[in-house]
């Protein structure tokens, strides 16, 4: 098949990238950094410079192929306008070509907001998102009401990523490895649902094989408390489990709401993930974090 990949020399983007190649699919990435291109080749895909502000440029090219995934974002004030315009640009090109077969969004699991202690999968309403990504669901019902019959559409929620030199979970490792302590946001008591980027991005090729249309959760279905991820980190990186606690207050004054983000509870199911016979090869982060350490030092 076919694939072109926005984001593709992302975080989410690269791991998707190489498992589509390593799967005997023909990828196009777009990137939008000129350093990056080499980074592309070495994944074994081809490659088309471009813009999220200007997607008119290259959605015609995206068009060509048989699945498109949008991985990409641009972090900023601007961000809803310029996905929700990359969005409605590809489904314009993919509806107008009529080539593409299936069209999958990334979205994210932080739509759903607080679950309040209650697992929750892809069947629960997000209606109460947290306030950063309030913008999201709509795009989402747009991303899957846009094919129209022509094409399947669908979406991926990814967990906390992890796995690689960066995510959320890279600073915690840093902190380990430079400071000897790791530093956790607020209580530590919440609950965070993660996943490893190179299971969530198989989870990308089972759902574009099968050509499957819906909400999927890309998480491993073992959430754990912030505070027990924190001194896991410390434990794998050497440092006895040394944790320190930093107040949502004081936190919020340097990092902004993502504060609060990560002081969200959430504990969330793949339900519909599994049922297409997905499965991560990383259960739970517990097991995975010693593993995930030496990639982060690599």
């Amino acid at each position: 098949m076919r694939v072109f990949v926005t984001g593709a020399s992302g975080y989410i983007g690269t791991a998707v990238v190489k498992n589509l190649v390593e799967g005997g699919h023909t990828v196009t990435g777009l990137f939008h950094n000129p350093e990056k291109e080499t980074l592309l080749k070495n994944l074994g895909a081809k490659s088309v410079q471009g813009d999220l502000r200007t997607p008119q440029a290259w959605a015609r090219q995206a068009a060509e192929n048989e699945a498109i995934i949008h991985t990409a974002a641009e972090m900023g004030p601007d961000m809803a306008k310029i996905d929700r315009g990359v969005v409605e640009c590809l489904l314009e090109s993919m509806t107008t070509q009529g080539i593409t077969q299936s069209f999958v969004y990334t979205s994210g699991v932080w739509v759903l907001g607080k679950t309040s202690g209650i697992p929750v999968d892809e069947d629960s309403p997000a209606d109460k998102p947290f306030p950063m990504v309030a913008w999201r669901p709509s795009v989402e019902q747009l991303a899957l009401g846009g094919g129209n019959g022509h094409f399947s559409t669908a979406v991926v929620r990814p967990g906390l990523v992890y796995g690689g030199k960066a995510g959320i979970l890279s600073s915690l490792w840093n902190d380990a490895a430079t400071k000897g302590v790791v530093t956790y946001v607020g209580e530590g008591t919440n609950f965070w649902s993660l996943i490893h980027r190179e299971d969530l991005a198989s989870l990308y090729r089972v759902i574009l094989e099968k050509k499957s249309t819906g909400i999927f959760h890309g998480v491993d279905g073992s959430p754990l408390q912030y505070i027990l991820i924190a001194k896991t980190i410390s434990h794998s990186a050497g440092m006895n489990g040394d944790v320190h606690s930093w107040h949502v207050d004081d936190a919020r004054k340097v990092m902004g709401p993502f504060a609060d983000a990560l002081a969200l509870n959430q504990e969330v199911k793949a339900t519909r993930a599994l049922g297409l016979g997905w499965k991560p090869k990383r259960s739970t982060f517990l097991q995975a974090a010693a593993e995930t350490f030496e990639e982060w030092k690599a």
